[in-house]
């Protein structure tokens, strides 16, 4: 079993990917519904509930856990790996290690949150000129749903104005809720920059990582939020990014704090 976690819903795109990749696999979705966004949240507090989710995850009897989550992955992934104790992946270091190839200018932009900019992860992994925006109104639409193309254009105009004007030509998908927004955001940045999906990279990382197997995978989701309220938004994205996967349980998280 493959364990991921999120802050909310954003995850769910890793998951399509991995879902994509790795069908056979079971999942365990971990949602801190209760605590989102981690995009403003104080760093020991990001610490701490990553750790317990990671411990949690270790106890459920996973074998691999991915931070679903740029900010845990910011600022958290070595707390993860040492309550884990096993295989721990972060969204970041994958497609950071070939974001800088794929600009022709040497520019990379990346949206995200408040914290995932603060702590200049991507700077740092990318190792070429960074251009960091955060845009938390945007990411906050893909975590309640019921946005439109009109809402995500005007939610995106400024953060993807200030990239345009620095010059970058690649820009990075920088929190996972994102994705849910990306055909709209593809056709916002068509003709300035190509966009680069973390988990996209991720996937194929853990693909290469994990051995095949033969039967077929489960779903199983917990959020520490609403469990009917996180249902109806899983009725909604999940038939979308996981294709005949079967959802073999809902439940409220017992990890609050």
């Amino acid at each position: 079993m493959i364990a991921l976690f999120d802050s909310g819903i954003g995850g769910l795109t890793v998951l399509g990917s991995l879902w994509h990749r790795l069908p056979q696999r079971d999942y365990l979705y971990l949602s801190d519904q209760a605590h989102f966004p981690y995009g403003d949240r104080p760093e020991a507090d990001v610490r701490r509930d990553v750790a317990a989710f990671a411990a949690y995850a270790r106890a459920a009897g996973a074998e691999a856990l991915v931070l679903a989550c740029n900010t845990a992955s910011a600022i958290a992934l070595e707390d993860a790996k040492a309550a884990f104790d096993g295989p721990t992946y972060g969204v970041i270091a994958e497609v950071a290690a070939h974001a800088a190839a794929r600009s022709r200018c040497g520019i990379v932009g990346v949206l995200a949150t408040t914290n995932t900019c603060r702590t200049h992860a991507y700077r740092d992994a990318v190792g070429a000129r960074v251009e960091e925006v955060a845009c938390p109104d945007l990411i906050a639409l893909a975590e309640f749903g019921g946005a439109n193309d009109q809402d995500v254009a005007r939610e995106a105009a400024e953060p993807l104005a200030a990239l345009r004007a620095a010059g970058a030509d690649v820009v990075i998908l920088g929190c996972t809720h994102l994705p849910h927004f990306e055909r709209a955001l593809r056709e916002l940045t068509a003709p300035w920059a190509t966009l680069l999906d973390p988990g996209e990279a991720l996937a194929k990382r853990l693909a290469r990582d994990l051995p095949e197997r033969r039967e077929n995978g489960t779903v199983r989701c917990e959020t520490t939020g609403d469990p009917a309220a996180f249902a109806r938004r899983l009725g909604q994205e999940l038939p979308k990014i996981c294709a005949r996967a079967t959802v073999a349980h809902i439940a409220s998280s017992r990890l609050r704090s």
